[in-house]
């Protein structure tokens, strides 16, 4: 029997500016391209801590992964700046779980963006794993 999976995850996540300040990274590819690389791999460490919980303890074969884009105004964006990021980083995070053995296609064949619609009360980015 073929497995699916929704995870909610989050649209930014905090890292540790120094000792009492946190800072706030919004995930999506214009932060992305201008943040320095130190700044990227604390980001990525933090995202994968954030989610870690969300992530089911199972492995899965080859999967399809669809990204639904809840956003939080009616602002017009392009829905793959923000995605792209966050599938980037849970790719990483499904495979050092252990859920998939690797992010690259012969694992993960299709991936899909969609847009939601707007939710103001809770913006988000949903994602359907399914095993295929």
């Amino acid at each position: 029997m073929k497995k699916e999976i929704i995870i909610t995850l989050p649209l930014e996540v905090y890292t540790t500016k120094s000792k009492t300040k946190k800072s706030k990274f919004i995930l999506n590819l214009n932060t992305y391209r201008n943040c320095h690389y130190t700044k990227l791999n604390s980001v990525k460490i933090a995202y994968k801590n954030a989610i870690q919980e969300l992530i089911p303890g199972i492995k899965l074969g080859k999967v399809k992964l669809t990204y639904t884009y809840y956003a939080k105004t009616r602002r017009r964006l392009d829905i793959s700046n923000v995605c792209s990021i966050i599938d980037k980083f849970t790719c990483d995070a499904l495979v050092d779980k252990g859920v998939l053995i690797d992010d690259n296609y012969d694992y993960i064949p299709e991936v899909t963006y969609k847009f939601g619609g707007v939710d103001k009360n809770n913006p988000r980015c949903e994602l359907l794993i399914e095993e295929i």
